[in-house]
């Protein structure tokens, strides 16, 4: 008999098993225990790598601990596998092997026979753990008792005498219980247990990944191999070996090179055959993007600029390259800050509309309806045993239907503290786990964050207080100049992130994404009147088949009243243009009932103070 405690050949985690056996009558193994695991077997040419389930990495540790069997109870069948030292099990087994353990019942005389055995060592696997006694609901008789069975035996277990010699430590008839979380199992489940030591299972390590994907490539040369395998791994960042096995496969499938992989697993991970990142037509469009987001959000080309570039970033797959610690990030990040009504939503609008089609709209989130402390909830699902947890998540379930979307979370600074987190984890890892355990990634995504921070002299949400502003820098006007708007703006954008919040690694996370809309001045008032006064030109004609014709006097008249209104931007300006020609045209138009084909001119504006309207010709 042999101890694993130093065997560097295998996980940390089974040579805590290992640890374990002579210490602890039962083992709960929770986390990635699905998976499959590398392990480095010494050659004569030197070291070969297998990839092993969770059975055999357990049957490898207790066979080295001398135990005589293993015996593993298959949900499927409701009959136990046994795993025997050279294939002969201990005689007693063999009637355990014949049975079947489809009632708590059953599983309760099971436990008894292994755990009162008194010869060799044996270990009982249960792999399905949770779904003995589930969390949520009540627990019936038959399951009550199975689970107080298993504690007490848990108490009243003692070392075997057969097993090793008489110096080494004897083990206990273990007792493995296997769940992928620990919060699916009932609160009756003896966690708290002095018999019973959690041991949990990681995800792979980038080094673990790399150990394993050595084993896709065989047919290359060994400088050639180790390459691959470092390739394959730095792309499957939170994934399984499970994962990575099958975006390898995939990868050989369709003759992906390595600096292909990525796209491997993004097909694995999202399901998507098609890029639309690297579509041509996204290309073409992107090409002229500048002028088309700057005919949406009109007097704001810094924003448009900025946009732009990182539009381009996403298409051409170099958004995150300058690190190397999370590959997955999402496609685009853009925190655009601003007054209201300078055409924040509008450009997030727009931008939807340029990669995913016209008419396409982001997925929005007005994060002021996320105010509370347990709102978080809300956006990924309730945890097992809370109502709504069927239901799933806002965010997650959104995204795990349209994994290439555009995301606006309008307003973000109105959300409450604990939203943030959720926040750090997509822009890192690009990915969410919903509150059933899902992975939802948000690879594809192009995500937009909104906020008036500083504008009104607030910092927005405090810890602990929701909704309650503390006070911040001076407020920004109208009258301000545009390099101070911005100065203050992004002052009250650092300030939120890291004394507000006190979570200055999340500001840190936008990076250069941090855009600033000026208000709307003078010289860009015509511009955005001429586009409304465009708009109901157009619906007038597709309405009514009426032709719209603006004389100059009232296209001058009406920049000269909103020009008094530009601290309300472009909403403001529409407000204007609603009052002064929409309302009072719509009730010519209801009254004179002109003829199809016929052609209508506003001729003047007349009025007073805030009485203006428009007359019809």
């Amino acid at each position: 008999m042999k101890s694993l405690e130093h065997d560097a050949a295998m996980p940390a985690w089974a040579r805590e098993i290992d640890l374990s056996l002579p210490l602890h009558p039962q083992i709960l193994l929770s986390g990635n225990v699905r998976d499959l695991y590398p392990v480095a077997t010494p050659t004569g040419d030197g070291v070969e790598i297998d990839l092993v389930d969770l059975a055999e990495m357990l049957w490898r540790v207790i066979l080295a601990r001398g135990y005589s069997a293993m015996l593993l109870l298959d949900p499927v069948t409701a009959k136990l596998d046994a795993r025997a030292v050279d294939d002969d099990p201990p005689s007693w087994i063999t009637p355990l092997l014949q049975a079947t353990y489809e009632t708590p019942a059953a599983i309760s005389e099971l436990l008894v026979r292994v755990v009162q055995n008194r010869e060799a060592p044996v270990a009982l696997v249960l792999p399905y753990t949770a779904r003995l006694a589930p969390a949520d609901g009540m627990l019936d008789p038959a399951d009550r008792a199975l689970l107080g069975r298993a504690e007490a035996l848990g108490h009243q277990a003692v070392p075997t005498r057969g097993a090793g010699p008489r110096t080494a430590m004897a083990p206990y008839n273990t007792t493995v219980w296997v769940c992928e979380r620990q919060e699916e199992l009932h609160p009756a489940f003896a966690i708290g247990s002095r018999a019973l030591r959690v041991v949990p299972v990681p995800r792979p390590t980038l080094d673990v990944r790399a150990a394993a994907a050595a084993t896709l490539f065989t047919d290359a040369s060994d400088d050639e191999r180790a390459g691959r395998a470092r390739a394959m791994a730095e792309v499957t960042h939170g994934m399984t070996v499970r994962d990575l096995v099958a975006c390898g496969r995939l990868a050989r499938d369709r003759g992906m090179p390595a600096e292909r992989y990525a796209d491997a697993a993004r097909l694995l991970q999202v399901g998507i055959t098609d890029d639309p990142w690297s579509a041509d037509r996204l290309r073409e469009k992107i090409g002229t993007a500048e002028a088309y987001l700057n005919e949406r959000v009109v007097g704001q080309e810094r924003a448009v600029r900025k946009a732009v570039d990182i539009l381009i970033r996403s298409a051409v797959g170099l958004n995150g390259a300058h690190v190397s610690s999370s590959p997955s990030r999402p496609r685009g990040v853009l925190f655009l800050a601003g007054p209201t009504g300078v055409g924040k939503t509008e450009l997030a609008k727009a931008i939807a509309s340029l990669v995913l089609g016209a008419g396409a709209e982001p997925l929005r989130f007005d994060m002021s309806e996320f105010r509370a402390d347990e709102a978080h909830q809300r956006l990924i699902g309730a945890p097992p045993g809370y109502v709504g947890y069927a239901a799933g998540g806002e965010l997650t379930n959104a995204v795990r239907a349209n994994p290439v979307c555009v995301l606006l979370f309008d307003e973000i600074d109105k959300a409450h503290p604990r939203i943030f987190d959720l926040f750090l984890q997509i822009l890192e890892d690009g990915r969410l786990t919903d509150g059933r355990g899902a992975t939802v990634y948000f690879t594809e995504c192009f995500l937009v964050f909104t906020s008036n921070l500083g504008v009104s002299g607030q910092q927005g949400t405090s810890p602990g207080a929701p909704g309650t502003p503390p006070g911040g820098p001076p407020a920004v006007s109208y009258h301000t100049q545009p390099a101070q708007v911005e100065r203050l703006l992004r002052d009250a954008f650092t300030t939120f992130f890291n004394q507000t919040l006190g979570r200055p690694e999340l500001r840190n996370r936008f990076g250069d994404s941090y855009v600033v809309l000026d208000y709307i001045r003078p010289h860009v008032a015509p511009r955005i009147v001429a586009k409304a006064l465009r708009s109901v030109a157009d619906r007038v004609e597709r309405v009514h088949d009426l032709r719209l014709e603006v004389s100059p006097e009232v296209e001058t008249k009406l920049n000269d009243i909103v020009v008094e209104r530009l601290a309300d931007g472009g909403r403001g300006i529409g407000t204007v243009v609603e009052t002064v020609v929409v309302n009072p045209l719509g009730r010519w138009i209801f009254e004179k009932a002109p003829l199809p084909g016929s052609v209508i001119t506003l001729t003047s504006i007349v009025g007073i103070d805030d009485e203006w309207h428009v007359e019809v010709g």
